[in-house]
């Protein structure tokens, strides 16, 4: 992008800014502050439930780099990490619930007006679901003895700890519209922004 086009970009955006309606930037500052009230405890349970599985995810490590990777089966650390999946799963339902509502309070032109996020999350909310479900049935695939069988089921479940991180790193994302939306920027500065970058 050349000096030019970022100068009428910034003037275009800075008459966006003085002509824009304040009442609607402080009603989604509104929306924004309840918003964060009403998720913060959720989220500081999904890191806490996050750490434990951090914490659970190195002593599989320390099992694996001893030689012993089929003692991860038999030490009943996989139901406690499935027990830790089921516990991530329900905050992220209950964070995707006070972000439908979120989204309801806001304009369409928001930046954080991202209604396409809810259908994504519940994606994963779900797929994530369904492998923490299977967790149980891992075990029996692994034969006292095959490491080799019991080296792969590590993997799926040191896969299966990132997606449900995934999850908690969700409640992040969202936030990342704060500062576009609290500049004044719609839906369409932002996009055309990202379009004069892509030329």
């Amino acid at each position: 992008m050349n000096i030019f086009k970022k100068a009428s970009l910034l003037v275009a955006m800075t008459t966006a800014i003085t002509t824009m309606s304040f009442a609607a930037l402080a009603s989604n500052q509104g929306a924004i502050d309840a918003f964060e009230a009403k998720t913060k405890p959720i989220a500081q349970d999904a890191k806490v439930l996050s750490d434990k599985q951090l914490v659970l995810m190195q002593e599989f490590n320390q099992l694996v780099a001893s030689g012993n990777t089929a003692a991860v089966f038999q030490s009943g650390k996989v139901a406690e990490l499935q027990a830790l999946g089921e516990q991530t799963l329900v905050q992220a339902k209950l964070f995707v619930k006070e972000y439908e509502q979120f989204l309801a309070q806001l304009p369409e032109t928001s930046t954080c007006y991202t209604p396409e996020n809810v259908t994504e999350y519940n994606q994963l909310i779900n797929e994530v679901a369904t492998k923490n479900q299977s967790l149980s049935e891992l075990s029996s695939t692994v034969a006292p003895g095959d490491e080799m069988a019991a080296t792969m089921a590590v993997l799926n479940l040191q896969m299966h700890a990132g997606q449900v991180s995934g999850l908690v790193q969700m409640f992040q994302l969202v936030k990342m519209c704060y500062i576009s939306d609290a500049m004044g920027y719609t839906k369409e500065d932002v996009e055309r922004m990202q379009a004069l970058e892509n030329e």
